[in-house]
């Protein structure tokens, strides 16, 4: 059963056999999280402001949080280099950044923690196949991505 968590819909797309079901699978889901979500781990030109080591949080065990990433997608700009939040205080940042990780269903946190703030590309999906899927993504001004 797919669940509309980004991470579960990435998965979807990346077992995938061929470049153009992996493209159909993201096109089908798309989303402004989806879209936001695969720009910020595969732009190497977005500046993290967090450490890119696996930060330090409970997972989150509670049950129906598979959409909470959409409704938070706003809340990683205070994480990026450029969204607004530059002058923010760094401790602040990290704690905010631990407690947005431990309020998201448990594979999304994964992503973001594992995969975003480190650019670590997901196994099985290449920028050229997101490329694929969502033309221009890497050209569209951040802010225009919903990180408002």
């Amino acid at each position: 059963m797919i669940r509309d968590a980004v991470c579960d819909i990435i998965d979807l797309a990346r077992k995938e056999k061929s470049v153009k079901g992996k493209v159909a699978v993201l096109q089908k889901f798309e989303s402004v999280p989806l879209k936001g979500v695969l720009r910020l781990i595969y732009d190497d030109d977005i500046e993290f402001m967090v450490p890119d080591s696996k930060p330090p949080y409970k997972e989150n065990n509670l049950i129906d949080l598979d959409t909470m990433l959409y409704r938070e997608a706003r809340r990683l700009r205070i994480f990026f280099k450029g969204g607004g939040y530059d002058n923010l205080n760094q401790m602040r940042r990290e704690t905010l950044f631990i407690q947005l990780l431990e309020d998201l269903y448990p594979g999304d946190a994964k992503l973001l923690s594992e995969n975003m703030i480190s650019h670590t590309p997901i196994k099985g999906l290449t920028i050229k196949t997101i490329e694929a899927a969502f033309p221009g993504l890497f050209e569209t001004p951040l802010p225009d991505l919903g990180f408002k």
